[in-house]
């Protein structure tokens, strides 16, 4: 009898402990609110970039856009106070794998060092990670330096992503409602 309730007490432990885990943090997902990129003062950022896919991060949102399909395949927004706290930023790096985004949260006085979150392209959930991360499991960065996202407006429909071997702009926004 007495290993049969150790057995159960060990068992509601372990439930308890992988679920506390693998809860997701979808109640600090957002969608994009599009309608705000005339009010943002900065155009938006590379985060991934390869032949086929682009990951842009703007003050409205995170976006996978696929240029081989022309359309977003990704677009989430986080509540960054939510999330990291008041006057805090997420900045978003993929995954080597290139299954999940990690946000990172800083502000002008400091970086979020105990925590950040992955979000899951697969399934769409978040979750947060209270680990120790290896820079090496990040999807090396595009280059910073190359005017990459330009626009003749401030409406997130006109934002034009222009990929390095090719003047032909992609519009990833063009299909907003």
């Amino acid at each position: 009898m007495k290993k049969m309730m150790l057995a159960i007490i060990l068992s509601a432990f372990a439930l308890t402990v992988t679920g506390c885990n693998n809860r997701d943090y979808n109640d600090l997902l957002t969608e994009p609110q599009y309608d705000l990129a005339e009010y943002r003062s900065e155009i938006g950022n590379l985060f991934y970039e390869t032949e086929d896919k682009v990951g842009i991060t703007t003050s409205f949102g995170f976006f996978i856009y696929s240029l081989d399909e022309d359309k977003l395949i990704s677009a989430f927004d986080l509540d960054e106070t939510k999330a990291f706290g008041e006057d805090f930023f997420a900045d978003a790096r993929l995954s080597k794998d290139e299954k999940s985004i990690y946000l990172f949260g800083y502000s002008h006085e400091k970086t979020v060092d105990d925590y950040f979150y992955r979000y899951d392209l697969e399934n769409g959930n978040l979750y947060k990670e209270e680990e120790t991360f290896d820079e090496n499991e990040l999807y090396p960065l595009p280059d910073q330096n190359r005017t990459a996202l330009k626009t003749t407006s401030w409406k997130a429909e006109d934002l034009a992503y222009f990929r390095k071997d090719s003047g032909t702009p992609y519009y990833p926004f063009k299909d907003i409602d």
